[in-house]
């Protein structure tokens, strides 16, 4: 890689993209603001309050807020992590890209496909997720679940196949709406409090056998996973980079504050929702906690505004994943990882310049997973190959200071070598408190990762493995 003499805090990023080896083919057409905005839509803080809190709520009890702050002081600190890479590989690969820049082709391969198998299965469920809201927002709605989810799925699909602009004012004004949704309930649950916000904090409990019971360390340990799926998505802001107009260091700057934004805007009415519980073994004891609270505020008003809040936010970060993931497709395709055909097949752009074979690629399987009955089983798996991926991405940023001292970072992260240890210590005990099901999935996908690196040393084209750090 041929690198600038003495090169500005802010180069040019199509020169950058350029000197990595890439054709600038995606249009710049985003702004901070934009990307910023995508990513809210990929976090969903109102998807994430109102259901995702639920599994974390069922382990941890009231620690489920002292396990959010934790979370999310990891959380920016794995954002400085992804800040610092993504600056110096501004590459629309999202974290399999910066991973495949700096460490060996096997962790390149398991992480492609810890990353890329979100964009299945998270959409899919999404879409299922969608069905029950429009249905109670609209009972005359009487066709097949699976049926309106996949009709749901390809109206998302067809705004992904669009320009970016147009994917990016859609979540944008979809974001607002889930925001004003979130501060109603925010507002209603302050404004009735039953619980003291210190006791709950300080002196968590949680329900068990019928019973409240303080939480002890082994149950403060068992909720970080879970947790880990609540502030997330953050990241889809790195997708875009190939995008975004200004210099690579505008790229950390979006990771950032798309990191601090999702967890302001999930912990603070998380915490609300706690403190307006009338009875905590009635919230612990609801199907969605979050939303027994909003009732218990709002009364006759909640359901609503609950339906119309959870669909706009479900629709919302299905898109956003659509169009996340599927430049992730792409830079697979354009780094010649798949047999010639496939390469091809993924690796271009639409008359829109958008990566529409990386869309359908995406789209097609989570249609078919939504006929499936290991939907379930696959949602939960989502958080174990989340925390999969940013394990690899502090590694990164471990090695990457090592392996490339003399590589422009116009990003640079404060207290290295202090954010990615943690990050790689907060991962790994997410990942070893996962059920045993969950962790021999993770070994089944690594496995087929492996074999799949294994034969790109055999289909690859010579040129490709320019972009192949283990070649």
């Amino acid at each position: 890689m041929t690198k600038p003499d003495a090169p500005p805090v802010e180069r040019d990023t199509r020169t950058r993209l350029e000197q990595l080896g890439y054709k600038q083919s995606l249009k710049r057409r985003l702004n901070v603001a934009e990307v910023v905005g995508l990513a809210m839509a990929d976090v969903s803080p109102t998807m994430a309050v109102l259901f995702l809190s639920a599994g974390v709520f069922f382990v941890g009890g009231t620690f489920s807020i002292g396990a959010g702050l934790i979370l999310s002081a990891v959380v920016v600190l794995i954002a400085l992590c992804l800040a610092e890479l993504a600056a110096m590989f501004p590459i629309a690969g999202g974290m399999y890209s910066l991973v495949q820049k700096i460490l060996p082709g096997p962790f390149a391969w398991v992480t492609m496909f810890n990353y890329l198998i979100q964009g299945i299965v998270i959409p899919a469920s999404i879409a299922l997720g969608m069905v029950a809201f429009l249905k109670d927002l609209f009972p005359a709605l009487t066709m097949p679940d699976p049926v309106l989810a996949v009709i749901l799925l390809a109206v998302a699909t067809a705004v992904a196949l669009t320009t970016v602009e147009v994917g990016a004012w859609v979540t944008a004004i979809m974001v607002v709406v889930e925001l004003a949704v979130l501060g109603i309930i925010t507002v209603a649950a302050f404004a009735q409090p039953h619980q003291s916000i210190a006791e709950v904090t300080f002196h968590p409990t949680v329900l068990s056998n019928g019973e409240l019971i303080g939480v002890g360390f082994g149950v403060m340990l068992a909720t970080l996973a879970p947790a880990f799926n609540v502030i997330n998505g953050y990241d889809a802001s790195l997708g875009f980079a190939e995008e975004l107009k200004g210099g690579e260091r505008k790229i950390g700057k979006a990771v950032v504050i798309s990191a601090v934004l999702a967890c302001v805007f999930i912990m603070v009415p998380l915490t609300a929702a706690v403190i307006a519980a009338p009875d905590l073994k009635e919230f612990f004891e609801a199907p969605s906690p979050v939303v027994y609270s909003v009732e218990a505020s709002l009364g006759s008003k909640a359901g609503a505004i609950v339906d119309i809040g959870a669909t706009i936010a479900l629709f919302n970060g299905m898109l956003a994943l659509l169009m996340y993931f599927a430049r992730g497709v792409y830079t697979t395709g354009r780094d010649q990882a798949w047999p010639p055909a496939a390469n091809r097949f993924v690796g271009k752009l639409n008359r829109f310049r958008a990566p529409g074979a990386g869309v359908m690629v995406l789209a097609v399987p989570a249609a078919v997973l939504v006929f499936t009955s290991a939907l379930n089983f696959l949602i939960i798996f989502a958080g174990t190959v989340i925390a999969a991926v940013y394990f690899c991405i502090g590694l990164a940023a471990l090695w990457s200071r090592r392996s490339m001292p003399d590589e422009p970072r116009p990003f640079k992260m404060p207290l290295w070598p202090v954010p990615p240890l943690i990050v790689v210590i907060f991962t790994g005990v997410a990942l070893g408190m996962q059920e045993t099901d969950y962790l021999i999935a993770e070994l089944i996908l690594i496995c087929l990762a492996l074999a799949c690196w294994a034969g790109s040393k055999r289909w690859s084209r010579p040129a490709a493995r320019d972009h192949d750090v283990d070649a």
